[in-house]
């Protein structure tokens, strides 16, 4: 069981902390320059952990074999963050902005995954879609 939830601790603690900070980001002279000092740090952050986790390993021979998807990540992360601080710069609350696009995405993962890779489409989730759709109208009116 804790194998299975960890994971999910871990990105529910790590997004609390990561819209805190997007959120006070978004005042700042350069969020761009912030975001590249953020980046930095997440990449040296990845390194020690390589090295925690795979000691005999050759961190630059591994990154030789990442595959595109990684880079394309990449671009789809930077992609979220400058989003997230200019969202949040235009004037949008935390408390809405975030539940606002977090309910998009997952109406849109659902589909993309039933009709792309084929997972279940069923009476309950399309229930999900409309409550998560009504959720986004009570919360943004």
């Amino acid at each position: 069981m804790f194998a299975l939830w960890w994971p999910v601790a871990l990105i529910v603690v790590a997004d609390v902390i990561y819209q805190i900070c997007a959120k006070k980001l978004s005042s700042a002279a350069s969020p761009l320059a912030a975001l590249g000092a953020t980046y930095l740090v997440s990449a040296l952050t990845c390194a020690l952990l390589f090295e925690m986790f795979s000691p005999a390993g050759d961190l630059l021979a591994a990154l030789g074999t990442v595959p595109l998807p990684a880079a394309v990540a990449g671009i789809s992360i930077a992609g979220l963050e400058v989003g997230t601080i200019y969202m949040y710069r235009a004037g949008w609350p935390m408390n809405v902005g975030f539940i606002v696009y977090t309910g998009i995405i997952v109406v849109l993962l659902l589909f993309i995954g039933s009709c792309i890779y084929a997972e279940p489409m069923g009476l309950m989730k399309l229930a999900g879609v409309a409550l998560t759709c009504l959720g986004m109208f009570c919360i943004v009116r």
